[in-house]
């Protein structure tokens, strides 16, 4: 109990009172607000005659007495009297009140630690949007069949056009959202508007990275997982392609933020996560994974504000996202949990992907998880890393232990779900979603290597510029990994004509392109993936039958295959094409790329 403050003991009989310094007359009792709690500083004695009464408190007369002797060795030792020393300290350090429940701030508010931060905070993310935009290249596969499903779907919202296809039925994510997103944009400023989405959407992760790992850690530990995360190739090259992983990274993201900034609030703010966790699934099918780890984040962050209560918020933080999942897939066809499944738990015909696998993963993300690890066995022995450091509650050592192992293995969670699926395809970005996880402990491990005060700071340096240069060389040899399609769309549009019919090797390229060419419609092309006809006799063909029924029949007016996709097929078709007499071979367009070198070759119809 704080008590009250009472005025100076009276001056000695004789002696006029000498005045405060700064010209104050007397005490005034400090300002203070409702809203604040008040502690009371250690008592003060200014010289060993300064004796205590006995009684409670230490009696009126016990403190007059020590304001005498205080006086009196005061003058004596040449320390200045009562204005300056009162017998025993009545002030009041005002400390002003929390406005939500739970423990105090863990650092003072310092506009120059903040303002340093924001400033290096703005240079990593101009230095991440130079590595995405950097990358150049034409519309990959994947981002072409993006980009005119949008359009396509954009026109059926609004105008009830039909569609090429059932979208929802194999698209990795709601095609409502994202494609008619990227399509907008694309509408407005092209390619370079769709990829400028994508990179928007990675820049806020980095910022939500740096703001969720400053509140689990501090400042330094924030810019330190920002700086790692910027690096890596993930994050790089889904910073640069028009798909749908930096959208739903995006919104995991801000679901990961709105948890950990609500730890310490006593009413149920940190639900505001659970439609946002709903929404970056529906954008990304991919984002069901880590769907348990946003929900553990939520306890595992509340627990040193709330002790064990916090436990049940991540319960019902996944039971309410889960509720939201099942009843958007209620209302909206169980067409899209079918797609979900397929994304997610449908493994890849064949064998022998699990080294290459295992290579990949090691080669795109294995220093930021080493880094991971050795920040989460470090901040499970200690949670400073030097002994006056700020950083935010800690907590038991089981729950620092915990935090690590959830945030770290859900890296692992990505390589697991691939050597699942047995397959390397979109690996690259989806490893940014475990990386996203596993950098607030990279953070963590920086800040060790470089030590208090930044003692060993080029070590820091050495281990940045080691992760920049594996992200710049493999984003560099991703993105040019398929070859530019300019010349190619090119040699198409010269053969183009009314109801012709096309067969292309990757047609969602040439579709995107040449989309608003009355003469090149979505339904005017066939690729070599898939392809259903009906013979003469009525029989219906797939495959390559349907490939070799239809050549013989003129059904195709231009064939276009560079044996790159489906070799075998391409093969056949070229036998098949050769001993045709009404094809003719018209042109052979080569097709450079980094990692191969090939030729596309042209037949018409005569």
């Amino acid at each position: 109990m704080s008590m009250r403050p009472r005025n100076p003991p009276p001056p000695r009989p004789g002696k006029p009172a000498r005045p405060r310094r700064g010209g104050s007359q007397g005490y005034k009792r400090p300002v203070q607000s409702p809203d604040a709690e008040t502690v009371m500083l250690a008592r003060f004695k200014a010289g060993p005659e300064a004796k205590r009464e006995p009684g409670r408190n230490g009696g009126d007369a016990g403190r007059q007495a020590a304001g005498q002797a205080s006086t009196e060795g005061a003058g004596r030792a040449g320390i200045p009297p009562d204005g300056e020393f009162p017998g025993a300290s009545t002030r009041i350090l005002v400390m002003p009140r929390g406005r939500r429940g739970g423990p105090a701030s863990f650092s003072g508010a310092s506009a120059r630690r903040t303002w340093i931060s924001r400033a290096a905070l703005a240079a990593i993310l101009c230095v991440q949007a130079v590595l995405s935009l950097r990358l150049q290249n034409t519309a990959y596969g994947d981002e072409a069949l993006y980009l005119y499903a949008g359009h396509m779907e954009t026109a059926h919202l609004l105008h009830g056009a039909p569609l090429r296809g059932n979208y929802a039925s194999y698209f990795p994510g709601v095609p409502a959202l994202y494609p008619v997103l990227a399509a907008a944009a694309s509408s407005i400023g092209g390619l370079a508007a769709a990829r400028a989405v994508s990179l928007l959407a990675m820049l806020a992760s980095t910022a939500l990275l740096y703001a969720t790992t400053r509140r689990l850690f501090n400042e330094r530990v924030g810019l330190c997982a920002a700086v790692m995360f910027c690096a890596t190739e993930g994050t790089i090259l889904a910073g640069h392609l028009a798909t749908n992983d930096a959208t739903s990274l995006c919104l995991l993201a801000l679901a990961s933020w709105i948890v950990v900034r609500t730890a310490s609030w006593r009413w149920r703010a940190f639900l505001l996560a659970a439609p946002v966790l709903a929404l970056a699934v529906a954008a990304g099918y991919w984002a069901l994974l880590y769907l348990p780890t946003v929900a553990l984040l939520a306890g595992l962050a509340a627990h040193p504000y709330l002790g064990r209560p916090a436990v049940a918020r991540a319960l019902v933080l996944w039971a309410v996202a889960a509720e939201l999942l099942a009843a958007a897939v209620v209302a909206a066809g169980r067409v899209y949990a079918s797609a979900a499944a397929a994304t997610i738990a449908t493994r890849s015909a064949g064998s022998g992907q699990l080294l290459t696998i295992l290579a990949e993963a090691g080669k795109w993300g294995g220093l930021t998880v080493a880094l991971a690890v050795l920040g989460s066995v470090g901040y499970g022995v200690d949670a400073r890393n030097e002994p006056n450091e700020n950083v935010a509650l800690p907590g038991s050592r089981q729950r620092r232990v915990a935090l690590g192992v959830v945030l770290t293995g859900t890296a692992l969670l990505t390589l697991l779900a691939q050597l699942y699926l047995n397959t390397d395809i979109s690996l690259d970005t989806h490893a940014a979603f475990g990386l996203f996880f596993a950098a607030p402990m990279a953070g963590v491990g920086v800040a060790r290597l470089v030590g208090d005060h930044f003692r060993r700071a080029q070590i820091g340096v050495v281990v940045w510029a080691a992760a920049l240069i594996l992200g710049l060389a493999q984003s560099s040899q991703v993105f040019g990994s398929w070859p530019n399609s300019s010349a190619l769309v090119m040699e198409l549009t010269r053969y183009l004509g009314p109801g012709g019919r096309y067969l292309v090797e990757n047609d969602d390229v040439a579709i995107y392109y040449l989309m608003g060419n009355p003469d090149a419609q979505p339904d005017q092309f066939t690729s070599t993936y898939f392809f259903a006809y009906r013979a003469k006799g009525g029989q219906l063909l797939t495959g390559t039958p349907a490939y070799l029924a239809a050549l013989r029949a003129g059904y195709f007016s231009v064939v276009l295959y560079d044996t790159s996709v489906t070799p075998a097929l391409d093969r056949t078709l070229a036998a098949a094409l050769e001993n045709d007499p009404r094809y003719r071979l018209a042109g052979a367009v080569p097709e450079d790329a980094p990692d191969f070198r090939t030729t596309c070759y042209v037949w018409v119809r005569t």
